[in-house]
């Protein structure tokens, strides 16, 4: 059984790797932080919120190349500051590609995605980034939106935040209540081909889409989603609670 002499100068800083393998080490690690952030850019930009790709892939990559030579005896020191030294001046290079090559700050940092559009959801948008209806609604309600019809356009930016442009108040028709259905007594659905009980605006359950129906006309799918559930579209869910109470 092998006994560990601390303080070994040559096992600290060398080990018993051939000269050679630091050169594996700087392809090494090339691969793996191309392959990580590969990785991150198929993932989407909604796990990563105030950090894009690029910066998200460096902290992964500096983490795991300064802990292994602080714990691991059999890692030699001069291996992890390699890797160091390779994933920093790795940044160096991608960040200068990215401030001289539009093609590379896009695939780096990506592009921002629209998910709302004129007080309907961009279905699209969100199919793109895997966002859930409630997870964007959470985020518009913190963003002091109290129903669709409001938001104008929101955009998922490239470091996972929302950025929200709202309609002017008189500007803004009703739209899909934002608030959560356990805090808002929900108006009853209606499907498509049941006639419409009375004169009101009335949202697309599925994309929020929303439009003024008459009474005794029939619902229809809707003209953007294609979806068959509609409910009664509202102005201020928050003032209509607030009464209720």
């Amino acid at each position: 059984m092998d006994v560990t002499q601390a303080f070994d100068l040559r096992r600290m800083f060398l080990g018993d790797a051939p000269p050679l393998f630091y050169l594996e080490i700087v392809v090494r690690t090339i691969i793996i932080y191309a392959w990580a952030l590969f990785m991150l850019r198929l993932m989407g930009k909604r796990g990563l919120r105030q950090l894009s790709p690029f910066d998200f892939v460096i902290i992964i990559a500096l983490g795991s190349a300064v802990g292994d030579p602080m714990f691991y005896p059999e890692v030699p020191l001069l291996q992890g500051m390699l890797v160091v030294t390779v994933v920093v001046a790795l940044e160096r290079i991608l960040a200068r590609l990215v401030q001289t090559r539009e093609a590379v700050e896009r695939f780096v940092e990506g592009t921002p995605v629209r998910l709302v559009v004129d007080g309907r959801l961009d279905l699209e948008g969100m199919r793109q980034e895997t966002l859930a209806r409630e997870e964007l609604f959470a985020i518009l309600r913190v963003n002091k939106a109290e129903q669709l019809g409001q938001v104008k356009r929101a955009y998922l930016e490239q470091n996972g935040q929302v950025s929200l442009f709202l309609f002017e108040e008189a500007k803004a028709r009703p739209g899909l209540p934002l608030i959560p259905p356990w805090d808002l007594r929900q108006p009853p659905s209606h499907q498509a081909e049941v006639p419409v009980p009375r004169d009101a605006y009335y949202a697309c359950c599925h994309c929020g889409h929303s439009q003024f129906l008459q009474q005794g006309d029939a619902f229809t799918l809707c003209p953007i989603c294609q979806a068959e559930e509609w409910t009664r579209a509202t102005g201020s869910p928050v003032e209509e609670l607030s009464e209720e109470a």
